[in-house]
């Protein structure tokens, strides 16, 4: 899991680079509007490929998450109702998904959906270990704002996720909820215009950049807190009390 972080933070300091870039070279754009139109270019794209970037980190936790739920040696039927039908749930949906690709004919995508559907089925009975479908829990179905965020943790049995991510994070629930909001809005009339009304400034864009990071780093915390309890962990023996 942390190296899905290391990944995230690498990708969002390649941007925070550009900003600089364009910091550095404001006097230019200032004198020569061509380097100015470039610098908007670069801002507005910036903004849009960092919730790739936010998308990608929850797509490689996901898959690090249940890899460690696999490896934990509990069986199947102690894991959490949300967990479990998610796995048959959604799995057979990415099952359906894959299936529905195999006519192309491509063999890569034979074997993935054959591989897929060996994982789906690999839970059944009290058989250990298996694998579970870490593509169910994965998928964000749009560009991750807080309902997309909220119902990818709902997934790993997480109750009032954006509430206990916020908490996670030291911040308030309205404060997340509304810098994703803000990104979102940003980013998508970026991606659908190629422009944007207000044109995010080097500060908007390292700003959205610190508000990935601070995601990432809760949600990372946040797996890493259930992770450490039971069912994942053997519950603790209690403590002899003093004579």
């Amino acid at each position: 899991m942390q190296q899905a972080l290391a990944n995230l933070q690498s990708s969002l300091n390649r941007v925070r680079d550009i900003t600089a870039d364009i910091d550095a070279n404001a006097q230019a754009a200032l004198a020569d509007s061509a380097i100015q139109a470039r610098h908007e270019t670069t801002l507005c794209a910036s903004t849009v490929i960092l919730s790739g970037f936010l998308e990608s980190f929850l797509k490689e936790i996901a898959e690090d998450v249940i890899s460690e739920i696999c490896g934990c040696a509990v069986p199947f039927s102690s894991l959490p109702d949300k967990v479990r039908v998610t796995h048959f749930w959604d799995g057979a949906k990415c099952v359906s998904e894959m299936a529905r690709q195999e006519r192309s004919g491509n063999p890569l995508v034979l074997a993935r959906a054959a591989d897929a559907a060996r994982r789906l089925a690999s839970v059944g009975g009290s058989q250990l270990p298996y694998e579970m479908v870490w593509e169910a829990f994965a998928e964000t179905q749009a560009n991750p704002g807080p309902s997309q965020i909220s119902d990818f943790l709902k997934r790993f049995a997480i109750d009032k996720p954006l509430p206990t991510l916020a908490a996670t994070m030291n911040v308030g629930e309205n404060t997340l909820i509304i810098g994703l909001r803000s990104f979102m809005e940003v980013r998508n009339e970026c991606a659908h215009t190629g422009s944007a009304t207000n044109v995010p400034t080097t500060t908007d864009v390292r700003a959205f950049c610190d508000l990935i990071e601070q995601i990432g780093v809760g949600i990372l915390t946040l797996f890493q807190d259930i992770l450490g309890k039971p069912p994942y962990t053997a519950p603790q023996p209690a403590v002899a009390a003093g004579p």
